[in-house]
């Protein structure tokens, strides 16, 4: 699993410039993304597949979030059911699969980091160019740290999760 960085940039032109740095820091090509609201030129950036600008990510955090709620409050109602019916066994059980699902939400809610695509849909629709840079989190720091120090105009946009495998 990647980490995914995100800049702003005021427009195309600028968001090229970033690129020669990108690589320099061993960012493969193929793990650079940009979204724009209209189509960048051929030669310009590398564009984002549908997956991407459909942040389906996010499709996916909400689903396993949402699992993760229903089991919960499954197993409190079959602690609640086993109380009733004096089955002791079934409330141990049920008692483990409400801590076990307690331990993922507070894991996935502190630890995960989460930036969506709708965070910047005010900027790309007053043009800003949206970089997105699939990293390892060891190498995330110094990519930050360059790009933020030699271009002034980037934003740092903040990270989430990303498979590279699945084109996410």
């Amino acid at each position: 699993m990647f980490l995914r960085l995100y800049f702003l940039l005021p427009n195309e032109r600028l968001a090229q410039n970033v690129i020669p740095d990108l690589l320099e820091l061993g960012v493969r090509k193929n793990n650079i993304h940009a979204i724009i609201r209209h189509q960048p030129s051929a030669q310009s950036l590398p564009a984002s597949n549908k997956w991407q600008r459909m942040d389906i990510s996010h499709l996916i955090e909400d689903f396993a979030w949402n699992c993760n709620f229903c089991i919960f409050f499954l197993a409190l109602l079959s602690f609640a059911i086993s109380l009733f019916f004096n089955m002791n066994s079934i409330a141990i059980a049920s008692i483990i699969i409400m801590a076990f699902t307690f331990i993922l939400g507070d894991l996935f809610a502190t630890l995960i980091p989460r930036v969506h695509l709708d965070e910047f849909e005010d900027a790309l629709k007053h043009g800003e160019v949206l970089l997105m840079v699939d990293t390892t989190r060891k190498q995330s720091t110094a990519i930050e740290e360059k790009i933020l120090k030699h271009h002034s105009t980037a934003i740092a946009g903040g990270s989430c999760w990303t498979i590279s495998a699945i084109g996410i």
